[in-house]
Order: structure tokens, then C-alpha cells, then sequence
């Protein structure tokens, strides 16, 4: 229990503090599809749900912790208290316009946060609605966690 909910935190801090990188765009790196669904205000995440081979955890996010800014060019923002900072690059393919959901890839350029998660976080994602998302990791382990799964509940502020 203790292990998840140290991840759990320093999952806030590290995306809360990625720091600045540069930020390139490659041309052989994916370029975001039907952007217009992510992009436009801050993503706050309001829930965070962790599950290790030994427990399961649930952290409710407080308003303003951590944010996620999604822009048109693929570039990545994470936001903490009303500071952002550049965390990386991301792609979407909407898999079922219908259904609302695809796969969020974030590249993470960020050296702290790749020692975590790695250099790529690869996840499905549920439109529940234009104001509501759920983004679902799942690994064998993600990064150099002990986590096999991660999910993030986000509200567009």
C-alpha cells in the first residue's frame, strides 16, 4: 500500500514538475488526429486509480493539483496550481467516433519523468463527454513502476 501511494504521488509531482525540454516535432513521429476533441482549456485530473500485483488505490485529486493542456500542434503542457510547464508531445487516433473513444500516446521528453514511465505512455481513452475523459495505461509494469495499470479520470476546466 505504502509503494502504490508513493507512486501515486510521485506520479503528481513528476507530471506537475517536468520541467522545460525541448520540444521537437519529428516527421516520423505520429501527428494527432481529430485533435479538436482534446484540445481547448486544461484537463484536470480529479481521480487517479493505481493497481499494483499487491493493492489497488484510489487518490481524488485536489482542484488545481494537476492539469494536462493538450495544443493543436501536439505539443504537451502540464499544469500544477496555475504553472505549466512542457512535458512532451501527443497523438490521438479516434478509434469510434460513436463510441468516443481511441488511444492517447504521450512522448515524454522530460528526462525525470522518463526515468518513471519511460519515454511513452500509451493508453485508451473514453470520451464520456466534451467535458469528461478517462485515460486507461495499462503495462506489465508501466515504466519502472510496479503498476500494471493506471487510470485518469480528467475534467476540462
Amino acid at each position: 500500500m505504502k509503494k502504490l501511494l508513493t507512486f501515486s504521488l510521485l506520479l503528481a509531482v513528476l507530471l506537475g514538475n517536468s520541467g522545460a525540454g525541448c520540444s521537437s516535432t519529428k516527421s516520423d513521429d505520429p501527428q494527432p488526429q481529430d485533435v479538436k476533441l482534446l484540445v481547448g482549456g486544461l484537463w484536470e485530473i480529479t481521480r487517479t486509480y493505481t493497481v499494483t500485483p499487491s493493492d489497488k488505490v484510489t487518490l481524488q485529486m485536489k482542484k488545481g493539483a494537476l492539469g494536462l493542456k493538450f495544443y493543436a500542434d501536439g505539443k504537451l503542457e502540464t499544469c500544477s496550481f496555475g504553472t505549466c510547464k512542457t512535458m512532451g508531445r501527443w497523438s490521438f487516433l479516434l478509434q469510434s467516433q460513436g463510441a468516443g473513444t481511441g488511444t492517447l500516446t504521450v512522448y515524454v521528453d522530460n528526462p525525470d519523468t522518463q526515468t518513471v514511465y519511460g519515454k511513452e505512455l500509451e493508453g485508451s481513452l473514453d470520451i464520456s463527454t466534451d467535458n469528461l475523459i478517462r485515460w486507461i495505461i495499462k503495462g506489465n509494469p508501466i515504466g519502472n513502476t510496479d503498476a500494471t495499470e493506471m487510470q485518469w479520470t480528467m475534467e476540462r476546466s
